[in-house]
């Protein structure tokens, strides 16, 4: 499947998340804040990236101001409800953005929706 890095300062929720994307067969890393993002980026090279935006250090709106998250579809997974917030994330360039809470299932489809956009997108510019 994909290699997906999953950034949630929340322990118990970026595990959940691990083992409901393991399940369907993706691989998972996991970054805690936005310093250790940066360096596990590097490491993981991942298809995707699923970004809260409450994290400590460096928050998800400032990460996607670097240039890696340009070129990585990047899938907001965040408390931050307000129109506002929705609308700024994906201005920035998120691919989607999911509030918190969400239904592993709901999850799930709109990351395998967000990769199947780019494997077409990715086939029709080769």
């Amino acid at each position: 499947m994909a290699k997906i890095l999953i950034v949630e300062d929340e322990k118990s929720i970026n595990d959940l998340i691990l083992m409901n994307l393991s399940l369907v067969g993706h691989i998972c890393s996991q970054a805690f804040d936005g310093n250790e993002t940066l360096s596990v980026l590097n490491e993981c090279n991942p298809d995707l990236i699923l970004l809260d935006v409450m994290i400590p250090y460096r928050d998800g709106f400032s990460l996607m101001q670097e240039k890696i998250f340009k070129e990585v579809p990047v899938i907001f997974l965040t408390a931050k409800d307000s129109v506002a917030d929705k609308v700024k994330g994906l201005n920035l360039g998120a691919d989607d953005y999911i509030t918190k809470p969400f239904e592993a299932v709901e999850l799930i489809a709109r990351v395998d929706a967000v990769l199947r956009e780019r494997k077409n997108f990715l086939s029709q510019n080769l």
